[in-house]
């Protein structure tokens, strides 16, 4: 008698029917790969390869979230600090923290990075004129603008943009000048017209000005730097562009300035009164109740600011030589470049920023005709344009 086991074990399963044309081989072959072990694709990490060996994922490292200005020089600290709030504006800036008015070298500190951050200098030309509108039966009066042009001169303040060299520098001001040095109004240092019996021993340093900020016992104080831009005739660019408006013929009432954006920070003491100035429903709510008539002049009577610190962006300077020498374009320069893409704006009745698209359109004038409907609209403007430059525009009416 053979075993149990023996008697009750299955017959073993014949083996599967071979194809035609596989062979004998091809088989085996198959059977070793399906009982190897499962080898890791070459995409797989390493089994010796630990979680803390990987590197950080882009959601895991902070320093991927943080903007890079390409204006900063390279190396230069961050910035600890945000703006308690922001004028949209003119785009100053508001601090209010507790460092600030308390510890003068890290108010020095900072005011040391924010002389490295550039103003924004623009060229704003507007064109208006009046017109007579029949509303019903009475006519009004109403104000049709022309054109509103504006130019970026931010580049214009490096020397070499792509290095961040530029000719800025952290000054404060003389003794003669008249501001406000930690008092409600402007006055001249004691000793040189301003009050006061001890005269002023030099001209405060920025870590002098720091200190005095900082130690000063006044319930509302105010720090104010200011960005300013200097070493071009504004009144000279002003001129040119008014005569390369009227070259156009343009009749109508002409308005050129040079506004300076992120020119101004301002650092308040940390205290609940200056938190609320700064907040902008409050404000609102005092407007609205007209309670500012009252807060305003509190306000700016009990609060003494210090307007001694302010950083020179130089378009130019002058050399050993005597000679002026430009960080860039000279005012004549960048008059020259800009000028006929100026007068094809203010022709096309533009409204808008001029960039360097239209910089390109107005040097290269052998750029063939647009075809088709764009070929049909650029001729119509440019037919407007002779006829506005024969028979004059833009006139009161």
């Amino acid at each position: 008698m053979g075993k149990p086991s023996d008697a009750l074990a299955p017959p073993s399963p014949s083996p599967l029917p071979t194809p035609l044309e596989e062979s004998s081989s091809s088989i085996s072959l198959a059977d070793t790969l399906a009982n190897a072990p499962i080898q890791r694709y070459f995409d797989d990490d390493p089994t010796e390869l630990q979680h803390d060996d990987l590197p950080p994922l882009y959601s895991d490292d902070a320093s991927s979230f943080r903007p890079v200005d390409p204006l900063m020089p390279v190396g230069s600290p961050e910035f600890q600090l945000q703006p308690f709030s922001r004028n949209n504006n003119d785009d100053t800036a508001y601090y209010v923290d507790r460092r600030l008015d308390s510890d003068p070298k890290f108010l020095e500190d900072h005011l040391n990075l924010l002389a490295l951050v550039p103003p924004r200098p623009t060229v704003h030309l507007r064109g208006t004129h009046r017109e007579t509108v029949r509303n019903g039966d009475r006519s009004e009066r109403k104000e049709i603008v022309d054109f509103d042009i504006t130019l970026d001169l931010t580049h214009l303040l490096y020397e070499d943009i792509s290095a961040q060299r530029s000719w800025s520098t952290l000054c404060t001001v003389s003794n003669f000048e008249k501001v406000r040095r930690g008092t409600v109004f402007t006055t001249r240092a004691p000793g040189f017209g301003g009050p006061g019996s001890v005269p002023e021993a030099g001209v405060p340093d920025v870590g002098e000005w720091c200190r005095r900020f900082c130690t000063s016992r006044d319930g509302l104080r105010a720090f104010s730097f200011e960005r300013r831009v200097v070493g071009w005739d504004f009144e000279l660019l002003r001129g040119k562009l008014e005569n390369l408006i009227r070259a156009t013929n343009y009749r109508g009432h002409t308005r050129i300035e040079f506004p300076l954006r992120n020119a101004r920070v301002e650092v308040y003491n940390d205290c609940r009164t200056n938190r609320w100035r700064l907040t902008k429903w409050i404000e609102m709510l005092f407007v609205f109740t007209l309670l500012f008539l009252f807060a305003w002049p509190w306000l700016l009577l009990r609060t003494h600011r210090w307007d001694t610190v302010y950083a020179e962006w130089c378009l130019s300077r002058r050399g050993e030589d005597g000679r002026k020498r430009y960080v860039s374009l000279s005012e004549n320069r960048w008059y020259n470049l800009w000028a006929r893409p100026i007068s094809r704006a203010v022709l096309n009745r533009r409204q808008g920023v001029l960039d360097q698209g239209d910089l390109l359109d107005g040097v290269d004038a052998t750029t063939p005709p647009a075809e088709g409907l764009a070929g049909w609209v650029q001729a119509g403007r440019d037919a407007m344009g002779v006829v506005d430059r024969s028979f004059g525009w833009g006139s009161d009416s």
